[in-house]
């Protein structure tokens, strides 16, 4: 049918994006995936959630920390304000894509 039809394109292009180094393009297409499948996801469909999720929060998670590394450099301190803002920045991002998959899991499948 139709609809699996576009469940296996999703989930073949979450991985193709996984190859590629796309986690926000990954995700996207989890979500797809994840909104047409109503029944449990078996072992492999929960990894290829996990690493998806993993792999999009992480890129920013490393920002963070590289940002912090080069704020408590002393010849950087003239820049504290503007690396403040910019951590500020990713903190935020990073909060929202927790928040959305966070909702992602509830919505589609605790609630399945």
């Amino acid at each position: 049918d139709l609809k699996m039809t576009d469940y296996h394109e999703s989930i073949f292009l979450a991985r193709v994006a996984e190859q590629a180094d796309r986690f926000e393009d990954m995700f996207k297409h989890l979500k797809t995936a994840i909104k047409i499948k109503s029944d449990d996801f078996n072992n492999e469909e929960r990894n290829l959630l996990s690493v998806g999720f993993k792999n999009l929060i992480g890129s920013r998670r490393t920002a963070l920390r590289n940002i912090s590394a080069i704020a408590q450099n002393p010849k950087y301190t003239h820049f504290s304000e503007a690396l403040d803002k910019y951590k500020t920045k990713i903190q935020n991002e990073l909060y929202d894509q927790c928040l959305e998959i966070n909702k992602t899991i509830e919505d589609h499948i605790l609630s399945n």
